[in-house]
């Protein structure tokens, strides 16, 4: 089972008008309203590349019915846990005659302590040594920056495999933890070691620092559909695939977390888990505003996918 905890579900609307009338009426026009955040996206993918996700995590009281009528819609199971307050709510306005973008954030509701015990344990109920668990993004008010440290630790006797997704404190804490993987971006790269990278072999070099410390597996995805895989022993490299068309950059990182999950959950090599990554990420940036990815387009990229161990 591969499950995703999504510890900050926020929903984000995107809307235009011809110009807008500051202290005035703006009759606006939806364009898109999605249910947002890291877990649920990958979760999406999982799906429509043929997977059965589960998504755990946190809930509002208040409009979180947004996030549930989109993970119903997509035939997605889940437990979560539902809070007093409200869901974060991004809404970006597209003014037409300028094309300049305004964003407006409400702040999520404040999570309390007794729902936080509540999620650690329901996590640790669903876990075995078969279940994949990815913890992604960012967490809202109240919940501590370790979480996914003491997660992590508390997983390790049941033997389930944790993927760290996450970034700042998250990810060092996470870290220090001993994840099964980490998938972290380069930005997040040099973020965590303090330096901006002029070659690749620095990349290297840091990720394989990382799996010195006892991390199985290192994820850095570089842009560009390129990314690195790095254990103890070996390093294998991704190339950009050729003539791909770029339609959409929403959720392509998602998609690459997806794609590995469905790999790892059949048991393939670490090589084979990144050609699955990048071929979802690719199927992910050659579709449409409407949906991730496609099992059609995943199939049609796979074999384009190139693999060379460094």
């Amino acid at each position: 089972m591969i499950v995703f905890v999504q510890f900050n579900p926020r929903v984000e609307k995107i809307v235009s008008l011809s110009k807008m009338r500051l202290g005035g009426h703006n009759q606006a026009a939806v364009l898109r309203c999605y249910a947002e955040g890291k877990g649920i996206q990958a979760s999406m993918a999982v799906k429509q590349l043929g997977g059965e996700p589960f998504l755990m995590g946190f809930n509002y009281a208040i409009n979180g019915r947004v996030i549930t009528a989109a993970l119903e819609q997509a035939g997605i199971l889940y437990d979560l846990v539902t809070v007093h307050g409200e869901l974060c709510t991004t809404l970006k306005i597209w003014e037409e005659q300028t094309g300049a973008e305004t964003v407006l954030q409400v702040p999520e509701g404040f999570v309390p302590a007794e729902a936080i015990r509540d999620l650690l344990f329901r996590i640790l109920r669903r876990a075995d040594d078969h279940t994949i668990i990815v913890l992604s993004g960012s967490v809202p008010q109240g919940v501590p920056k370790n979480i996914c440290a003491s997660i992590i630790r508390d997983l390790q006797p049941c033997g389930a495999r944790v993927i760290l997704d996450t970034s700042e404190i998250l990810l060092e804490d996470g870290i220090e933890a001993g994840p099964w993987m980490i998938k972290i971006s380069l930005e997040g790269m040099e973020s965590l070691f303090g330096r901006t990278y002029q070659r690749e072999i620095q990349v290297v070099e840091d990720a394989r620092k990382l799996a010195a410390r006892g991390i199985p597996l290192v994820c850095v995805s570089m842009g560009a559909l390129e990314a690195l895989l790095v254990d103890r022993d070996s390093i294998w490299k991704s190339h950009p695939i050729p003539d791909l068309p770029m339609k959409e950059e929403r959720g392509i990182g998602a998609a690459m977390v997806a794609g590995i999950c469905l790999a790892a959950e059949k048991g393939n090599s670490p090589q084979d888990m990144l050609r699955c990554g990048i071929a979802a990420a690719g199927a992910a940036v050659s579709q449409e505003q409407n949906q991730l990815c496609s099992r059609l387009d995943f199939e049609q990229v796979l074999p384009q996918v190139s693999i060379q161990a460094l």
